[in-house]
């Protein structure tokens, strides 16, 4: 608690309710007589407790503003069960007597009300005067390998309520008492204070030889596979993208996508721009097009790497389908995706796109081959890397090609 509106005295009786244009609240019963509310106004008559408390503001500066120098012992203690690790975020060396400290003190669990507030880019003597709320984010970040121990907690601070538009937090409470002659009266408090909600994040990992070995038996797999890759054509063995490569789907924009199995080039000099909006159809003169696009929504291209569609034989587009829309391209379903992973994220921000666009290759890959482990290898077809760029474009129009290693 920071600052306090006392009325003092009331007792149900009748008396004029606050002026209506002052109170937010309209809950008290009305008489249905209309009552001087002093020399300027007049206003209902309720039955009530009276007299009614003000519509006024908190006073300023805040009666309790020396609290920014009170002192909270925060304890949290974190479980990892799969690894059956247990932390407490207080040190073995703990010394009682530390106030928390980013630069000199980043681990003491003493915290001063006041540091908290500054933390969060806020003044704790205006915020006192209305109140607020605080988050306290307690973020383990921890390493369990014996060698390299490492799992201590990190914090951080900023204000959640709307310092713009709706600031501040109060609630009311009342003390009540009896008169000698029996007639019961009360003490109205409006109390204005700051909230610290303490949020907790956490990651364990932890070295798994037997993982290890599963992922070395994998990366054989598909090293095996690729081998075989680079002496097929994709339509005769594959669908709808089904081949595999070390690029990741993030990338698939601005690096290149391609449906060939390839290896990214970190340094890529390959700016070659495609005209889109050009899909590849059946009647075109190529007769090397017309072998590897079957759905004629592919975008033409003369790197055999880049050759690969949707479909093994003619017919209808993927893209073209209502689940390609509501798991692909769906924007609703992507925006949840990126704040169920990420609950802060500005999705105002101008990149979002380029986002949505990520996500959106991921989506694809997740939907066709229906497990994680293929997200950053599968190679997304022409016809639907080239919708989702539609869908969620670059700002500036050009795509990137792959460099076969």
């Amino acid at each position: 608690m920071t600052n306090i509106i006392k009325t003092e005295n009331q007792s149900k009786q009748e008396c004029p309710e606050v002026n209506i244009e002052l109170s937010s609240e309209r809950s008290r019963i009305q008489t249905g007589r209309c009552v001087d509310y002093n020399v300027t106004f007049k206003t209902c008559e309720v039955e009530a407790w009276c007299p009614v408390q003000p519509m006024e503001n908190p006073p300023e500066p805040a009666v309790l503003r020396s609290s920014e120098d009170f002192t909270v012992l925060i304890k949290n203690n974190i479980n990892f069960p799969k690894f059956n690790c247990t932390e407490l975020n207080i040190p073995q060396d703990f010394n009682n007597s530390c106030t928390y400290n980013k630069t000199t003190s980043p681990l003491c669990p003493i915290f001063r009300l006041g540091d908290i507030v500054q933390e969060a880019n806020q003044k704790f003597s205006e915020m006192a005067v209305k109140g607020g709320i605080i988050a306290i984010r307690i973020n383990w970040d921890c390493n369990l390998d014996s060698w390299f121990y490492d799992c201590s907690p990190k914090y951080s601070f900023n204000r959640l309520d709307d310092k713009e538009t709706m600031p501040g937090l109060h609630f009311r409470y009342a003390r009540y008492y009896k008169l000698p002659h029996g007639e019961e009266q009360r003490t109205l408090f409006k109390v204005y204070g700051i909230r610290f909600d303490v949020l907790v994040f956490g990651t364990g990992r932890k070295f798994n030889i037997i993982e290890l070995i599963k992922n070395i038996g994998s990366m054989i797999s598909y090293v095996g596979l690729v081998s075989n890759l680079f002496f097929s054509h994709p339509v005769k063995f594959f669908d709808a993208g089904s081949c595999c490569t070390s690029e990741s789907n993030e990338k698939q924009d601005n690096e290149g996508s391609e449906p060939m199995c390839a290896t990214e080039s970190a340094e890529n000099d390959d700016n070659e721009e495609y005209e889109v909006g050009q899909p590849l159809r059946q009647e075109a003169s190529s007769s090397d097009c017309q072998k590897w696009c079957c759905c004629g929504k592919c975008q033409p291209t003369q790197k055999y790497h880049e050759q690969l569609c949707c479909r093994r034989k003619k017919g209808q587009c993927i893209t073209t389908s209502h689940w390609f829309q509501q798991l692909v391209l769906s924007r609703h379903t992507l925006k949840k995706a990126l704040l169920y992973k990420d609950p802060f994220l500005d999705l105002t921000d101008g990149n979002i796109n380029n986002q949505l666009r990520h996500l959106a290759y991921k989506q694809y890959v997740h939907w066709r081959f229906g497990f994680f482990d293929l997200e950053d290898r599968a190679i997304v077809p022409s016809c639907c890397r080239w919708k989702i760029r539609h869908t969620y474009p670059k700002e500036v129009n050009n795509y990137t090609g792959f460099k076969i290693e």
